[in-house]
């Protein structure tokens, strides 16, 4: 990926975020929907997506799968390692429910910290950014077998790992929680823990600092809320190349 980052408007220019110039835009590709924004590295599977959805205001929306504090994130602007129930709920909540079946949330949980946003327009919003791992279970064809696999009746299966960040940002004064997922699917990679599988990783941990950093509301009428006075920021600035989060 390039050290290099560039302002994209999203909404019609109502989210300015820093992304890659790599990056391509989903919607050139397949039809997207209106609360969505996807975004898609060029050279692997990795995804950038942006995602508005109803606020969650109930501790219940979320399981007893969210677990520990995600050390990994140490790097990135953490105001408190204390995450409020109905807020770690949400997170849970919005993380589980873009997964479809046969694919299932790792028995690891889901793991949240508290983040500040260093933009004037979004600063006082909390603020979680979560990590967890998907798994996709898929019949293993190179299993050896007297029977075709459609005549099976438990064919062979394996399990392949997505990683996952989800950046959650709760406006509940616009009945809204947006979030940023980003996604890494490590099926591409012939093991999970190879160079190539962990320098994405890293790109992805890049990534999500610069959305972080960059991440700047110009029009809150896009929640429905109506307008709201925004002090104006400079231009988002290329930055450096950057440690990674692992």
């Amino acid at each position: 990926m390039s050290s290099h980052i560039s302002p994209r408007e999203l909404y019609g220019g109502a989210i300015v975020v820093a992304l890659p110039p790599d990056t391509i835009d989903a919607s050139d590709l397949r039809q997207i929907p209106d609360h969505q924004e996807v975004f898609l590295r060029q050279k692997t599977l990795s995804s950038i997506i942006f995602e508005i959805n109803e606020y969650q205001a109930s501790e219940t929306v979320g399981s007893a799968e969210t677990s520990a504090v995600h050390t990994a994130a140490t790097n990135l602007p953490i105001a408190s390692s204390h995450v409020p129930p109905v807020d770690e709920a949400a997170a849970t909540y919005h993380l589980k429910d873009v997964i479809a079946e046969p694919d299932y949330l790792s028995p690891d949980g889901v793991e949240t910290v508290t983040l500040k946003l260093p933009r004037l327009s979004v600063t006082d919003f909390p603020t979680y950014l979560s990590a967890a791992t998907i798994i996709t279970p898929e019949i293993d064809h190179s299993a050896k077998s007297t029977l075709p696999v459609g005549w099976q009746s438990d064919p062979a299966q394996k399990e392949y790992q997505t990683k996952t960040q989800q950046l959650l940002v709760r406006m509940k004064e616009y009945g809204t929680d947006f979030c940023v997922r980003i996604n890494v699917p490590l099926k591409e990679f012939p093991q999970a823990q190879s160079e190539a599988a962990l320098t994405e990783l890293a790109v992805a941990d890049r990534m999500m600092r610069n959305i972080v950093e960059s991440l700047d509301i110009k029009n809150f009428g896009l929640f429905g809320g109506g307008e709201l006075e925004v002090k104006q920021e400079e231009t988002i600035q290329p930055s450096g190349p950057q440690p990674a989060l692992r």
